[in-house]
């Protein structure tokens, strides 16, 4: 990160000013439904697509999809979450650990 801010000429809080600056556009634009990508210069085509798993996060928790399920799906579902074993000492310890 020091290499990068000196390369630019820029403090090291400046360089994080712009990051935080570039996440918060991209949060923005992926808010709205839009992909971020890089664009080949010749073409002007995409080159690669931008993604944090932050902003992935985002762009699926804006597209809620409606589930429908058949009355022998959900007796299934419902059967699984009966029969479903208790958490493991792993589990608990973990869950524990992020507070849940």
């Amino acid at each position: 990160m020091l290499q990068l801010a000196d390369e630019l000429g820029l403090s090291r809080s400046q360089l994080i000013d712009e990051a935080l600056a570039l996440f918060l556009k991209a949060v923005l634009e992926v808010r709205k439904g839009r992909r971020l990508v890089m664009l080949d210069p010749a073409t002007s085509r995409p080159a690669c697509e931008l993604a944090t798993p932050t902003l992935a996060a985002l762009e699926w928790a804006g597209k809620p999809e409606k589930m429908e399920l058949s009355p022998e799906e959900h007796a299934k579902m419902r059967a699984l979450a009966k029969d479903a074993p208790a958490p493991s000492l792993r589990l608990r310890a973990a869950a524990k650990r992020h507070g849940k």
